[in-house]
């Protein structure tokens, strides 16, 4: 048993609606000039997910959806390496409030022996650990009203 995702398995405990939502890309914050990264329901167009993020985890993000291995292990890469060896797998990460403007996320893992474990995380790492490990990503519903914006015809 390694940490690829295997799916919904507990997440949410208490029946909330959640949509699973993919990578659309990295954009720049036209304001900043920092990264944003988008994420987006396959289901819907034009309606993306921005968050902001560090620049560290934006080169992670990239580098894993391009699939490049790096000379050493990055955290992320560390960190799921450290997921396999203690035989634990990661179900699938969340994005669970919004508060305060700030998002966030939980890692949901699973321990060989079943029990199931959530960890306080935050959206850029989580998002980096899910596409390194196959784990959808998902978004309470309430989080998702507030934070989609409609971009029609954006192509990241």
């Amino acid at each position: 048993m390694g940490a690829l995702g295997k799916g919904r398995s507990f997440f949410p405990a208490g029946g909330e609606k959640v949509r699973e939502l993919v990578v659309a890309g990295i954009a720049v914050d036209e304001e900043s000039g920092g990264p944003v990264l988008l994420l987006r329901d396959p289901a819907e167009k034009d309606h993306f997910v921005p968050l902001r993020i560090g620049e560290a985890e934006a080169m992670s993000i990239v580098l894993g959806l391009r699939g490049e291995p790096t000379p050493r292990p990055l955290t992320h890469d560390l960190l799921l390496s450290v997921l396999v060896a203690l035989e634990a797998t990661l179900e699938e990460v969340s994005l669970d409030k919004l508060e305060a403007g700030i998002c966030y996320a939980s890692l949901h893992i699973r321990r060989p022996s079943g029990e199931k474990v959530q960890v306080d995380a935050r959206p850029s790492d989580s998002v980096a650990l899910a596409i390194r490990s196959g784990s959808p990503i998902l978004i309470e519903e309430e989080v998702y009203e507030e934070l989609v914006q409609e971009i029609p015809g954006f192509m990241p």
